[in-house]
């Protein structure tokens, strides 16, 4: 029988024979789900939830409780103990261990719910696994990510989400749908010998926001995420796996410090919480918290409001097992408020574990409301999960999903910026183009040698120069460290690679201090904490990459971005911890000479908080001072208000200058903010409309070349210039030819900014023309409008838009408005159906003080797209609303384009109160007097301003259907 009628037939049966379809447990979408609440079905869903479990044998119930380990045969399948535990002891989820490639683990997984659905209930498994770095963390052929702490200390949120998402969709690929991640532990214990670098950091704050961050990233991604281990495992001094560690300090170090990462999660609708086997002595003094009522129940559930599936850590740990067994302890968990039992030991021990709990809920010893409570929560999460939606996968795509090249680009990126430059004394960054030999010495890492080999064969990719490795036992002795010294004699710069899962063995600190003295420089690399300098403080240069824990499991990608930083790329981290005595949390160098240059305002206050962290400051005054200036550039960088910006950064600049001169900041400092300062007023100049750069080429059109009737000499010489222009800013100008009356022949000038990748795009037009009537210069009528939409075209050469724009000067306007006739004409009907609006450059630039009133004409004098992108971009820049105005005329180039259903309008300056058909012009305008002395260089700056930001906010706005824009 084929997989898919024995699904079919399952599907059947338990339809027929029990009622409840399995629709109970179809997906509810993530859009849809409450995320702050643990319950949020419908009524009809809930209501099968409930006869679902009324219809359960005490053995099936009991079996949603347990999470048993899988076991494996010789081809690293699931054997028959595992399905054992799926079919006869009924287990509702299970956590997979153990290395396989993304194809093997679908086929794993695969199995695995095949013989869940093959029971006589058919719910489908959860299937689990700590995938802290990602899903490499099990299945060889993923993306691996840094570390948490190596998270952290990018600061950067967004990746850690992303990454967060990465996994999600790698782990669905693969056929979970379940991750113990992240830790929510503060590590507050330099020596903790069981979280390390698997936690965010010391700091609450930013193990919180980075927590929330992944939690997010997981869940709005179809996996659970699980926030470990409550109330905190961070301040040990023990190891769990090993002992019963305990923690001293009183109930307000636990409700300020590590607490809020969990009641942080816990807000942002995280799905599972996981206990800790550790004693909390200021909640109960007596039981570790996976044990006990007053934590799990008193303190997760009533006083944090937790209503999502609490799994206990895995039960084969000795803090559990030598001191209640795995049967006891697993109703005492249950007793206390856990919803899921994870049983991890022998076949014996998780078979204990279902007979025990059996056991007592036939006795009454675990009531029936307890369990069904429990129930309720797990058959819920599989019901707005989809799982049985989503029960199987495919094992090729599994394959084509993994590490993809931007996964893996993005574990890359985040491992640069995770990279933390602690100490630099000129040593870095070594010459990759020198023949200079390094030395890679470095310890063996749990009895293995793979740790050094590999970094150093990173090294010879980096560098010209021969690279020798040698590597030391973990704690090496005198003669091993004679040995190595012996060697670096030999070389020109050596790299010392260190770990420790605690405290550094005292053999590696004397290894690094030995090689310092030969007088090479020595850049050393904490492969673990981050904590080993303290050891071997005069070294001459450290990273640290948080790239191993403590069992030594390895994250490449971490060191392999260390040695591209030893090497010369810049180095993005800030230490997540506090090395005592020596570097404050938030420390981390970089290579300012190569630093990137800032993109916005943000980039360089990101800076100052660097360098207030190296004590760049005399104080607190200065930095806040710039921070707070460099938010009112980011408000108006985000309102693209060019202008504004670069008076705000010029200002900015001034602050510094005041600081310098009362000695509020360090010269190397002040220099290197006022570079980056000139950098991001360069940056915006080029975006800002220049009312100085309109006026040289209205004075090039109307004095230089004189008037330009259509069809003469002069209109021809006048669109060269124009074309000239663009092609100088980088367009592909075209010239379009039309006959005109009298045997002559006119022409369109033409430039394209295309969209960026969008097929079939919607077309923004903007235009102006650039003829004049005999005798006219035409400087106020004809040049403003032409010079200021050469002005628009360069300064939106470089911005970004998801719309074609293209850029029109129109001939022959003065002879019946024929350019922009014959322009519109040729356009075909797809060209029509794309277009979206047309904004059309006129008298922009009069002199004339009764003309205060910018007028933004529509041929019906009807609201349309171009006047509510105005009017939008007016209130963006604060214009008064006096100014301007929606105004009915029906003349001049836009009138074309109205008529073939193109949004358009004209852009024309008027004396307040103008009525519709009573529109007049200037004295000057079209005569002998219409001079450059007669244009507003401050009118053309305002309605520069507008257009800009008006026809900058339609290139980026939401495509239109192609109906809509018709219509």
């Amino acid at each position: 029988m084929t997989k898919w009628i024995r699904r079919l037939s399952y599907m059947f049966v338990f339809v027929l024979f029990l009622t409840i379809p399995m629709s109970a447990f179809a997906e509810i979408p993530l859009s849809q789900k409450d995320q702050n609440s643990a319950d949020p079905l419908n009524d009809a869903d809930r209501q099968k939830v409930q006869q679902t479990i009324a219809q359960m044998t005490p053995e099936e119930k009991i079996g949603q409780l347990v999470m048993p380990s899988t076991h494996d045969n010789d081809q690293n399948m699931p054997n028959e103990d595992t399905k054992e535990l799926i079919q006869d002891y009924k287990a509702g989820s299970v956590i997979i261990y153990g290395n396989r490639d993304a194809r093997t683990t679908a086929e794993y997984n695969n199995q695995l719910q095949e013989w869940a659905e093959e029971t006589s209930m058919g719910i489908p498994l959860f299937s689990t696994a700590d995938l802290e770095y990602g899903v490499n963390q099990h299945v060889t052929d993923a993306t691996a990510f840094p570390r948490q702490m190596g998270i952290a200390a990018t600061r950067d949120l967004e990746a850690a989400k992303a990454m967060a998402s990465v996994a999600a969709e790698e782990m669905k690929a693969t056929g979970f749908n379940w991750n113990y991640s992240p830790l929510a532990d503060v590590n507050t214990n330099p020596n903790n010998p069981v979280i390390g670098v698997r936690s965010f950091g010391e700091n609450t704050e930013l193990v919180s926001d980075m927590t929330v961050a992944q939690v997010e990233g997981y869940q709005e991604n179809g996996v659970l995420s699980t926030p470990k281990h409550f109330p905190g495992h961070g301040d040990t001094s023990g190891d769990s796996h090993l002992d019963l560690p305990a923690v001293t300090y009183d109930r307000e170090t636990l409700e300020e410090v590590h607490l809020p990462p969990f009641q942080a999660a816990i807000d942002a609708g995280a799905e599972s919480i996981m206990t800790s086997h550790v004693i909390i002595e200021a909640i109960d003094p007596e039981l570790p918290a996976t044990l006990s009522e007053d934590v799990l129940t008193g303190l997760l559930r009533e006083d944090m409001g937790f209503d999502g599936l609490i799994v206990t850590d895995a039960m084969s740990m000795q803090a559990i097992k030598d001191n209640w067994g795995a049967g006891e302890a697993a109703v005492m968990t249950i007793q206390a408020g856990a919803d899921i039992v994870m049983a991890t030991g022998s076949l014996d021990e998780q078979k204990e574990t279902f007979d025990t709990l059996l056991a007592a809920y036939e006795s009454g010893e675990l009531s029936q409301e307890r369990v069904d409570e429990s129930l309720n929560r797990i058959l819920a999460t599989k019901v707005r999960y989809g799982l049985s939606n989503h029960r199987y996968v495919e094992p090729e795509e599994a394959t084509n999903v993994v590490n993809t090249e931007s996964h893996k680009e993005l574990a890359e990126s985040m491992a640069q910026d995770s990279v933390t430059l602690v100490k630099n004394d000129d040593t870095l960054p070594f010459d990759s183009e020198s023949n200079e030999s390094t030395l890679v010495v470095g310890p063996e890492i749990y009895n293995q040698s793979y740790y050094i080999e590999d970094i150093a064969n990173a090294v010879q990719a980096k560098t010209n120069g021969e690279v020798e490795h040698y590597v030391t036992p973990e704690d090496p002795s005198d003669s091993d460290i004679a040995d190595a010294v012996q060697q670096a004699e030999q070389a020109d710069r050596i790299i010392v690679p260190t770990f420790s899962a605690s405290e550094l063995p005292e053999g590696q600190s004397q290894l690094v201090k030995a090689l310092g003295e030969t007088e090479k420089p020595v850049a050393s690399v904490s492969l673990g904490l981050p904590y080993d300098i303290k050891a071997y403080p005069d070294v001459d240069a450290h990273i640290a990459t948080y790239a191993i824990e403590r069992w030594g499991s390895a994250v490449p990608v971490s060191w392999e971005a260390a040695v591209d930083v030893i090497f010369g790329a810049n180095p993005g981290g800030k230490l997540p911890v506090t090395i005592d005595g020596h570097y404050e949390f938030g420390h981390g160098k970089n290579y300012e000479e190569e630093a990137d240059p800032p993109e916005s305002a943000e980039d360089i206050k990101a800076l100052v908080e660097h360098l207030e962290d190296e004590g760049a400051f005399a104080g607190e005054m200065a930095p806040r001072a710039l921070k707070r200036h460099l938010d009112a550039v980011s408000h108006y960088e985000g309102q693209e208000i060019e202008e504004k910006v670069i008076k705000h950064m010029q200002g900015f600049k001034a602050l510094l200058d005041h600081q310098q001169t009362n000695e509020l900041i360090s010269a190397e400092a002040h220099n290197l903010l006022q570079s980056q300062a000139d950098t991001l007023i360069e940056k915006w100049e080029a975006f800002a409309f220049n009312s100085e750069q309109v006026m040289a080429d209205i004075e090039h059109l109307s004095v230089g070349i004189g008037p330009r009737p259509p069809g003469s000499d002069a209109e021809q010489e006048a669109s060269e210039y124009i074309k000239g222009e663009l092609d100088k800013m980088g367009y592909s100008a075209a010239t379009q030819t039309f006959d005109i009356p009298g045997g002559e022949q006119s022409q369109n000038v033409m430039a394209v900014k295309e969209a960026e990748g969008v097929e079939n795009p919607e077309i923004v037009y903007a235009t102006a023309h650039y003829d004049s009537v005999p005798g006219s210069p035409g400087a106020n009528d004809n040049g403003s409008g032409t010079a200021s939409l050469l002005e628009l075209a360069k300064i939106m050469k470089g911005k970004p838009a998801n719309k074609e724009i293209r850029f029109v000067f129109f001939g022959a306007e003065e002879a019946g408005l024929l350019g922009s006739q014959y322009y519109v004409s040729q356009l075909s009907d797809d060209e029509i159906d794309r277009s979206a609006a047309n904004f059309n450059l006129d008298m922009v630039g009069t002199a004339w003080e009764p003309g205060s009133q910018l007028h933004v004409t529509t041929v019906d004098g009807e609201s349309n797209a171009v006047w509510s992108s105005v009017d939008s971009a007016a209130e963006k820049l604060g214009l008064d609303d006096d100014r301007l105005t929606l105004h009915q005329l029906g003349r001049s180039d836009h009138v074309w384009f109205h008529q073939e259903g193109i949004d358009a309008a004209l852009f024309i300056w008027m004396e307040p109160g103008t009525e519709p058909g009573q529109a007049g012009i200037a004295p000057w305008y079209h005569s002998p007097g219409d001079t450059i002395d007669r244009v507003s260089p401050e009118k053309i700056q305002m309605v520069g301003d507008l257009i800009d930001s008006a026809v900058s906010d339609m290139a980026l706005e939401q495509e239109q259907q192609t109906e809509d824009i018709a219509s």
